[in-house]
């Protein structure tokens, strides 16, 4: 609830006793007009309503004051009352009583707030309230009374109802307990048997240690028997797997030696740096690093000869061309014509050209035996041939060694080795080589 509303009312001293004042509904906020029996309410019968605790007192003739028109009930809640403007002026000028319907009209308030207070402490509810909202709240109390009187009877019917079931409950737990109790004479009497049967079972158990014991001495006999021919068993396991381990280790060396091939011990082809090697002779030269034309001729020896080895164990007889391994002076016949794969080096280099001649052929032999080998089964060689030049998607490099640099005739020499490597793989594995 607010605080007091107060209007600006234009009005005399002598005016006061006639500017009507009215409360307004709690609820609703509407003015109210209160009726005169509020305010004609004797101090005997406010003592009475307040057990004697809060009287007002009688208005004093000698009082002189303004009326007190914000009224502040003990509850804490703010009376609201309207004063109505009934003067044009926007103040109201108080002046000092001179009679005492001013101090009379001051105690009709007091005496109408505390009868207010007094009801709005022995209940919920804030008064004053209009017509409207007392109406309504009667209609709520109404419900509210249907509502408990209709609980009540429901708890009443239950309480009958739970009487009525404790008579029921009595007679069929006085049923239990003899139930119960009969059980109890039964269960007494098994016991009994029971008892008995322990005690034959206790002998029993004691003539079963006995034949247990002796069990016991018999089992210690066998296992000692057994023992003995369990160590001699072992004894027999350990020698039969020595041999079984020495006959492994044979076994195991006897399918390393087959799976040993002659061509991968005495031909290892690998690289090192830029450069091809077989059986660790270097095959090519570099403006940076000269490698003697020995060791040269020695690696196109020994390159001649793992072909000529090759094509000899898988019978392949190559057309127009003899390669004949001669070590340092190996070369090619080309009928009468013999291509040498060796040089001295030196001018001669450059003037004679069957030194690339012996080359460009001994190409042609290792493509002819290529393709013997991907017509026997599942091979492909890294780097294609294509008469005197070899190499793949990057770039094709010469054989030859004249008009052409060191650097791309020793790619085409580890290219060529490379193709001669995996042909030697593929013979070893598929085991094309006749034994």
């Amino acid at each position: 609830m607010s605080s007091v509303g107060s209007s600006r009312v234009s009005t005399t001293t002598s005016s006061v006793s006639s500017t009507p004042v009215s409360f307004c509904c709690q609820r609703c906020s509407r003015p109210l007009k209160l009726h005169s029996s509020l305010t004609d309410v004797s101090l005997k019968d406010i003592a009475h309503l307040t057990d004697g605790t809060s009287i007002t007192p009688a208005p004093n003739t000698d009082y002189i004051a303004n009326p007190p028109l914000p009224i502040h009930s003990r509850d804490g809640v703010d009376r609201r009352i309207i004063v109505e403007n009934t003067s044009k002026d926007d103040f109201l000028v108080l002046a000092k009583p001179e009679t005492a319907k001013t101090e009379a009209f001051c105690y009709k308030l007091r005496v109408a707030m505390q009868l207010f207070d007094i009801l709005s402490e022995n209940s919920e509810i804030d008064h004053p309230l209009c017509d409207d909202c007392t109406s309504q709240l009667f209609l709520q109390l109404d419900s509210q009374l249907r509502n408990l009187k209709n609980d009540c009877e429901g708890y009443r019917n239950v309480l009958i109802s739970l009487q009525n079931q404790d008579s029921v409950t009595n007679a069929a737990l006085d049923d239990e307990i003899e139930a119960l109790k009969q059980e109890e004479e039964e269960l007494i009497r098994q016991l009994q048997e029971v008892s008995e049967e322990q005690e034959k079972v206790v002998k029993e158990l004691a003539e079963l240690e006995i034949k247990d014991k002796e069990a016991d001495k018999e089992a210690e006999m066998l296992c000692r028997e057994v023992n003995k021919y369990q160590y001699r068993l072992q004894e027999v396991k350990s020698q039969s797997l020595c041999l079984d381990n020495e006959l492994k280790y044979t076994e195991r060396q006897l399918e390393k030696l087959k799976k040993t091939n002659v061509f991968n011990a005495v031909f290892p082809i690998w690289h090192e740096g830029h450069f091809g090697t077989i059986n660790n002779y270097r095959l090519g030269r570099l403006p940076t690093f000269n490698v003697e034309w020995d060791e040269v001729n020695a690696a196109w020896g020994q390159t001649a000869l793992c072909l000529y080895s090759l094509a000899n164990c898988t019978g392949h007889i190559f057309h127009r061309y003899l390669v004949v391994p001669y070590g340092s002076a190996s070369y090619i016949l080309d009928g009468e014509t013999k291509l040498p794969l060796f040089t001295n080096g030196g001018l001669r280099l450059f003037w004679d050209a069957k030194f690339d001649q012996g080359m460009v052929a001994f190409l042609d032999c290792l493509k002819q035996f290529l393709d013997f080998l991907e017509k026997k089964g599942n091979f492909r060689y890294p780097y294609k041939i294509d008469k005197s030049k070899i190499g793949d998607q990057k770039g094709f490099y010469s054989i030859k060694l004249h008009f052409n640099s060191e650097e791309q005739w020793t790619k085409s020499l580890k290219y060529m080795l490379t193709n001669l490597k995996w042909s030697l793989t593929f013979v070893v594995q598929h085991k094309l080589a006749s034994s």
